[in-house]
């Protein structure tokens, strides 16, 4: 672990030396308003007690000390000194915009690259937690992953989901079982071809993972398909970086009109976060709703879109496959885009939506930030 060697006190600020010779300051105020004393951080609920606006702006210390792994600050003034772990202050060593999002590298893939299909059996997951870790490590890395060997029954498929996070309820309801009888007013409802999509254009908040379980399939057809988003993004911004520009800055509208509503929001293919880093791709043909922009930037707009559009549905990009019984596919709603071939006979599946920051926080409490 790195180690502090050593540290200056200046008028505003604390200036600390690491073993590695990273630099780091801390203003004073930052560094009261972050103390791990029960006063300012509840010891249970780990929220802020401290009412940071009443921290006296130009608050300085007397001292500053490394007691075992922790740095104590004596305050001019107050009685009671901070403490702070070193763990901690190396964790925000080196000054950088807020980031939510966990930091595991992703694999960018095609057809080619991602043989063997990220995968783990249903058993271990079940049984191991450090097993439940590595299915959802795959899926943060490639965008999604199967569970093998997962029993056909939809309590099965139930308890699977359980084991990651709480069920997300949208228009077709919470734990879903589905087959072609047009039961909601989609076209996942029939045995159509479905062209590469993500779920939930329509929605402000769109679901982040959705996991399928193929029941029972008696017929011929029905091949899966998943594509990564984000490898279309890195190829536009390489090769056609207008086509990215114009996904990245125009909204897109998407609807959902049936059922008794009519659900529409906005935003471009290419969600970027403040940083400027690719967070979501969001992109459903069927579900693009109606608008006109000024003619030159609807021309624009309608080739990157073809070029999107064309990449998304070649099979040199996609993953195909015909999902069994027993395989259950968890896949990032906000990553790759799915699909399905058309079908004849009898297919029902299963599954549900679960939100991207219980996904997220799943992870953190193994350790993966």
């Amino acid at each position: 672990m790195t180690t502090i060697s050593s540290l200056m006190v200046h008028p505003d600020r604390l200036a600390l030396t690491w073993s590695d010779g990273v630099q780091s300051t801390y203003p004073w105020v930052w560094l009261r308003d972050h103390s791990h004393d029960d006063a300012t951080i509840h010891p249970v609920t780990r929220q802020r007690q401290l009412h940071s606006a009443l921290i006296d702006p130009a608050i300085t210390a007397t001292a500053v000390d490394v007691q075992g792994d922790d740095v104590v600050v004596t305050w001019h003034g107050e009685h009671t000194p901070s403490t702070l772990p070193v763990a901690f202050l190396h964790q925000l060593r080196t000054p950088r915009s807020a980031r939510a999002r966990i930091d595991i590298e992703r694999v960018l893939w095609d057809a080619t690259t991602i043989s063997p299909t990220p995968s783990v059996a249903h058993e271990r997951v079940m049984d191991d937690d450090d097993a439940l870790v590595e299915w959802l490590l795959l899926v943060a890395r490639y965008g999604f992953a199967i569970v093998t060997g997962t029993p056909p029954t939809t309590a099965a498929t139930e308890a699977l989901l359980a084991r990651v996070a709480y069920v997300r309820t949208t228009i077709f309801g919470g734990f879903w079982e589905f087959t072609d009888d047009l039961s909601k007013a989609d076209t996942a409802y029939t045995n159509l071809e479905l062209l590469s999509h993500t779920d939930g254009t329509y929605s402000h908040d769109a679901p982040g993972l959705q996991l399928l379980h193929c029941l029972h399939f008696d017929g011929t057809g029905g091949q899966s398909t998943m594509v990564d988003g984000f490898r279309i993004a890195a190829e536009l911004r390489e090769h056609a970086p207008h086509h990215a520009e114009a996904l990245r800055n125009v909204a897109i509208p998407g609807q959902y009109l049936g059922d008794g509503v009519h659900l529409m929001s906005a935003r471009p293919v290419f969600r970027h976060d403040r940083t400027g880093e690719l967070v979501q791709v969001s992109y459903n043909h069927a579900d693009r709703a109606p608008f006109l922009l000024p003619h030159d930037e609807m021309v624009a707009l309608t080739d990157a879109l073809r070029a999107f559009d064309r990449m998304a549905n070649d099979p040199a990009m996609q993953w195909r496959h015909t999902l069994a019984p027993g395989e259950a596919m968890l896949f990032d709603n906000w990553r790759v885009l799915h699909g399905r071939m058309a079908y004849t006979g009898n297919r029902r599946l299963c599954g549900a939506y679960l939100n991207h920051e219980d996904f997220e926080s799943r992870l953190r409490l193994a350790g993966h930030i």
